[in-house]
């Protein structure tokens, strides 16, 4: 697990926070961990297989826990990140 002082907060929308919740305990541990590496580590993290979308003017991101959980989020400040949504299929 990643050691130091965390490069970023992550913050859940009550959206996020819902979908999360109902979601099986092992696939939100896998989910937890994703934020864990994210905040400690940062989008480039190679594990979390990054995307930039381009939506309504705005960036919009999708980081995988692995290929079937990714989560969606943007930057609001330098070091502030907001999951809009996550997609576990």
């Amino acid at each position: 697990m990643p050691n130091g002082s965390p490069k970023f907060t992550l913050v859940l929308t009550k959206q996020a926070e819902k979908q999360l919740n109902y979601l099986p305990i092992s696939t939100r541990r896998q989910y937890q961990k994703a934020f864990s590496l994210f905040c400690q580590e940062g989008a480039s993290y190679r594990s979390l297989r990054t995307h930039r979308y381009r939506k309504k003017g705005k960036n919009l991101w999708s980081s995988s826990a692995s290929m079937s959980k990714r989560f969606y989020w943007h930057y609001t400040t330098n070091r502030t990140v907001v999951v809009i949504n996550i997609d576990s299929h």
